[in-house]
Order: C-alpha cells, then structure tokens, then sequence
C-alpha cells in the first residue's frame, strides 16, 4: 500500500512544471489586466515599455495594440498603432494612422521626440488620445475619404457627396494612453532618450464616433 502512494506521489511531481505554472500565471494576470468594462464597449490594461522594444497586446476584436519603436534621430520613444489580428506579414495595414488627425505631422500616436519635438517635450504630457478603424476594408474606404478631404479640387461633385456618406459610415475605436511613470537617459552630446515608460490604455470600440465626426469636427455649443 506504502509504495501504491509513492507511485502516485511521483506521477504528481513528475507531471508539475514550475515553467508551466508560472506561464499560466502570467496569462492570468493579461487577461485580467486587459479585461473588459462591464456595461461598455471598453477594455483597459496596464504595461511597461523598454527603449528600442516594442510592447504588444491582443486586445480583442480582432485587432493587436502595439507600441513601435520610433525610426526617428530626435531621442525615440514608441508609436502608437493598431494592426489586425491576422495580418499580411509582406503588407500590413494599420488602422490607426488613418483616423488620427493632424495627418503628416506630430499628433497623439507618437510617445517619442520626432517632427521637431524634443524627448522631454514628448514624455511631460502624460495623455495621448487617438481614433482606429476597425477592419482592413474600413481602412480602405478612410484612405479615399482622406485623400479626398485633403485634396478636394481632385474630386468631383458627385463623388464628393458619396464620399461624405461613405465617411459617415465608417465607425471608430477611440483610445487613450496616459503614462504612469517614466524614466529619460540623458544625452551626452546627443538627444535625451526615453529608456523606460509605465502605462495605461484605454480603448473604447464603440463611443458613437464616425470618420465623418473627426474630420469635421462639429464647434462647440455656444454658452
């Protein structure tokens, strides 16, 4: 009998993988860092970023929230961007550049020193606000939009009503990344880098918000 429950006893220490506990562990822990808000279309989750590494997260939906490391000289940092789930690997298509105004120059996706701003004028405001479409086709559709927005002596009448209509239907994600905590290496005859960020996003998948809304952006009610 003694040695049926050290059998037993062995089988159980065999079968126990401190590796595969502590993965488990872990994936607790993200889903319930990443996990929905009841009663809204909302999820929010915390993560750290290091210099140079990009930070990833499947935030449902189909869709990946990822931090890219900057290509710019002027001190890095991360770019904000949205990719679907699955992607073409030789063409990715990213859902965020499209919906987020000012286009061409620094607007809320970049956490990093790039368009003139310097690394400390990037990381001192904390909160970053930015709009994504939510499918591939959806992103084609904004491309037309905005080209014809940004260049409307190019289009003609008829097509700048039916594109009009077409903006009105593209709904968007709104999300939002505020930095905790922060840490900067300064430069020694170079640019102040970003070594270290501590965030939280926000991404909301349903505010009632269409492309239509974020290019022409209704003024404020009068007091």
């Amino acid at each position: 009998m003694l040695s049926r429950y050290m059998a037993i006893a062995c089988i159980l220490i065999a079968s126990f993988n401190p590796f595969r506990a502590a993965a488990q562990k872990d994936e607790t822990r993200a889903a319930r860092e990443a996990a929905s808000v009841p009663g809204t279309g909302e999820i929010r989750f915390t993560g750290e970023a290091v210099r140079g590494q990009p930070f990833t997260r499947d935030v449902g939906h189909n869709l990946t929230f990822r931090l890219t490391p900057a290509a710019s000289d002027e001190g890095g940092g991360w770019v904000i961007e949205i990719f679907p789930l699955v992607d073409q690997p030789d063409d990715p298509v990213e859902l965020s550049t499209i919906a987020t105004p000012p286009y061409h120059a620094y607007n809320d996706r970049y956490v990093a020193g790039a368009f003139g701003y310097s690394t400390k004028e990037a990381i001192k405001t904390p909160l970053r606000k930015f709009y994504f479409v939510q499918s591939v086709n959806d992103e084609h559709i904004a491309n037309e939009v905005v080209n014809a927005a940004l260049f409307p002596s190019t289009v003609s009448e008829a097509d700048k009503l039916r594109i009009s209509e077409e903006a009105a239907g593209v709904k968007l994600g709104r999300g939002e990344l505020r930095i905790l905590h922060s840490r900067i290496t300064p430069g020694k005859g170079e640019p102040d880098t970003i070594a270290w960020m501590k965030f939280e996003v926000v991404l909301d998948f349903s505010p009632g918000v269409t492309l239509q809304d974020v290019l022409a952006p209704k003024p404020p009610a009068a007091r």
